[in-house]
């Protein structure tokens, strides 16, 4: 980065992840947090930072954790809503603290469980049906648009239509996330999917199939954030953070931004890169949300890795995104395969690769990554570097 002190990521850490688990979302988040502060070698008491993004109701906020893990008092925390870049909203909080000296060592998580339900659905407050937002979403969903199935369909229809490519295209990102989650134990969906199996897989608005989908589960991860001088005197290697970015575009929303079927995500590449010491050919590991094979997608033509219309071929049936590949992409498994921990899994997975921790999915030489949260107005995005 261009300004402050020097940042890296110090630990990471789980809780259990499962499908149907019966633990409370509060004992998931702090024993993920348990575990990254352990991986570092740190203690409650020598953290002073703490940020999480939630949907508001889905996770224990900071004070809870904080009083679990005996932390003695907060210089900077923040519990996101929902409005930010998805799960890397705690980490990119996390970073701006550190560097700024804000705090010196901050912990970010993300917990949620699969009974938090359809989380990407409406929600009325303050009274009214539809809450603030009630005088745009009364011209949206009596047309049918619900947040956030139909709003990624219409993505994926429309880049079919305009830039070509099929729907294939889309199948290869869920097929390449299986085949590296076959290698993460901690992964829910271990089991391999065909061409077939994504073709069949039920409609949920046409062209969007139940294999597009993340899968829903229950769990947390968690990451300590620290300045890089510290991180080179405790237990793990130190990953450096390289560059950040946010990005919401113009006229930010999900559907009257200024460019639909990519969101702000260009916008956040082309600041990202633009801060980094790395470029996108420096790439070794790629890491990039994939609530949708569509965000995933537009994240790798944002990125710059091949050009805009182009990824189908650039996938190349997904021969150059998977195990062997030149663009080794969502290694754990991504949200599609390995579970909805929103996004922040996909740093943890990053910082296990560029620490040379991914077992028998790791990349060869690992020593550059670039994750991305978000799409729509959302986006997020982080390149970090081995040491």
């Amino acid at each position: 980065m261009k300004a402050g002190r020097e940042v890296a990521v110090a630990g990471v850490g789980y809780s259990t992840v499962s499908r149907n688990g019966s633990l409370g979302v509060e004992q998931l988040a702090v024993t993920a947090c348990h575990n990254a502060l352990a991986d570092a070698g740190l203690a409650g008491r020598d953290v002073d930072g703490l940020f999480a993004y939630s949907f508001g109701f889905d996770s224990p906020d900071c004070h809870y954790v904080q009083q679990a893990l005996a932390i003695p008092d907060l210089a900077a925390y923040a519990d996101i809503g929902a409005m930010g870049p998805s799960g890397l909203g705690g980490a990119l909080a996390g970073v701006m603290a550190v560097s700024s000296s804000g705090c010196e060592t901050a912990l970010v998580f993300r917990a949620i469980t699969q009974a938090a339900g359809g989380t990407g659905s409406f929600r009325g407050g303050g009274g009214a049906p539809m809450g603030a937002m009630g005088a745009s979403l009364e011209m949206t969903v009596p047309f049918g648009y619900a947040p956030i199935i139909p709003a990624i369909a219409m993505m994926m229809q429309r880049r079919i239509d305009e830039l070509g490519g099929a729907i294939e295209d889309y199948g290869h990102i869920a097929i390449n996330a299986r085949r590296w989650a076959a290698m993460n134990e901690r992964a829910v969906m271990r089991e391999p999917i065909s061409m077939d199996d994504y073709l069949t897989s039920r409609i949920l608005a046409e062209p969007l199939r139940l294999l597009d989908c993340d899968y829903p589960v229950s769990g947390a991860c968690a990451a300590v954030l620290t300045t890089a001088e510290r991180a080179r005197d405790l237990r793990r290697p130190p990953v450096l953070v390289d560059a950040f970015a946010y990005a919401s575009g113009l006229r930010a929303d999900w559907i009257q931004g200024e460019d639909f079927m990519f969101g702000a995500t260009r916008r956040c590449a082309d600041r990202l890169w633009s801060r980094a010491s790395v470029t996108a050919r420096d790439v070794d590991v790629a890491e990039l949300y994939d609530g949708f094979t569509h965000i995933t997608i537009s994240w790798l033509e944002a990125l710059g890795f091949c050009g805009i219309g182009e990824a189908g071929a650039f996938i190349d049936e997904g021969r150059r995104i998977g195990p062997g590949g030149e663009l080794p992409l969502n290694t754990h498994g991504g949200q599609l395969a390995a579970g909805r921990l929103h996004g922040l899994a996909h740093l943890v997975e990053a910082v296990s690769q560029l620490r040379g921790e991914g077992g028998e999915r790791q990349v060869p030489g690992a020593r550059v990554a670039v994750v991305t949260n978000g799409h729509g107005p959302q986006c997020g995005a982080l390149v970090l570097r081995a040491e």
